[in-house]
């Protein structure tokens, strides 16, 4: 108990000293306001001030700079200094180097120099010693689709990927954390899948996303370009659960949607919606094709064509494709 006591009083004196000493230590040049450095935090913990969070970051032989939250009293040990890490605007917390820092406020391990991959600790009878210092996960890996944010990379720190644009999440799990192990949990392959297109090339196959999938719903916003006609495939492997095609003059059809699907090669009876082709060639169109509890649904323009149960069931698609007389903009699949 006397230990501790005098450890507290060494402390609070040589503060006091600091605070006052401008020959000593210049806080005020020393210290940046409402500064953070992204990404370099290899350890993180609770710490009642300031100079506390300093005498940390001086018993590391690891640590090159440190930050203050003053609301929440965490201490961030960094590995890189301001000349090497990226220090961004922060309200409420507070930045610097250590290198500006007296050795004397890391009290008994002042005197002792540890190894890279040690830090000082003073244990209860005030003896310094050297203990492993936990090196962190390094940066976390990338996720093809996707940008990361993330604190540091100490233990049970949190990497959040987020995917990019015209790009959709095809797991909940959108997180790795910093594990004991210095590993980043594993995340699922492929988070990432594509659900929008602009300006999507004809006759490809477009994988739908986080395929195959019971229920969906593809936006095709197009401009048909002859009197001819165009259609919109859905695929498995080489079947296709459901073709929507729309006929301007194709033989002997005159403005018809035609709905059909084919399986191991053969072509199922097509079917004729009872409303006209509401399409104009030349005028952009949306087409919209679900997939709802069985049943495959079209419209155009926001007008129902056609509701087609599935002729095989648990045959879901799983890529879709356009072709013929048609400038497409955009396709999404939802």
């Amino acid at each position: 108990m006397a230990s501790n006591l005098g450890r507290i009083v060494f402390v609070l004196v040589l503060i006091v000293k600091l605070v006052h000493c401008d020959s000593c230590f210049d806080g005020a040049t020393t210290v940046q306001h409402d500064k953070y450095m992204e990404h370099q935090v290899f350890r993180k913990l609770r710490s009642s001030s300031l100079y506390t969070c300093a005498s940390e970051c001086l018993q590391s032989s690891r640590c090159l700079s440190f930050g203050f939250d003053q609301k929440r009293r965490n201490c961030f040990l960094n590995d890189k200094d301001s000349f090497n890490g990226n220090v961004v605007e922060r309200t409420g917390f507070l930045f610097s180097d250590i290198l500006h820092w007296p050795r004397s406020l890391s009290g008994p391990c002042s005197v002792v120099v540890c190894p890279g991959s040690f830090r000082c600790q003073v244990d209860r009878l005030g003896r310094a010693t050297c203990v492993p210092e936990f090196l962190g996960c390094r940066q976390p890996p990338e996720v093809i689709d996707a940008s990361k944010t993330y604190e540091g990379h100490y233990q049970g720190a949190v990497t959040t990927y987020t995917c990019k644009q015209d790009f959709t999440a095809c797991h909940d799990k959108v997180t790795s954390i910093c594990q004991s192990s210095g590993q980043w949990e594993k995340m699922t392959a492929g988070l990432c899948s594509q659900n929008v297109w602009h300006n999507p090339a004809l006759d490809v196959k477009h994988p739908l996303p986080c395929r195959p999938s019971r229920a969906f719903r593809a936006t095709v916003i197009g401009t048909p370009s002859q009197a001819t006609r165009w259609n919109i495939w859905l695929w498995k492997d080489n079947d296709v659960p459901f073709l929507s095609e729309f006929r301007f003059v194709y033989h002997t059809s005159r403005h018809e949607t035609v709905v059909n699907s084919r399986f191991n090669g053969l072509w199922d009876e097509h079917v004729i919606a009872s409303v006209p082709l509401p399409m104009t060639v030349g005028q952009e169109t949306e087409i919209q094709i679900t997939l709802q509890k069985g049943v495959y649904g079209l419209e155009i323009d926001g007008a129902s064509m056609y509701n087609l149960t599935e002729r095989l069931p648990g045959g879901e698609p799983v890529s879709i494709s356009i072709e013929g007389a048609v400038a497409v903009r955009l396709m999404a699949i939802r």
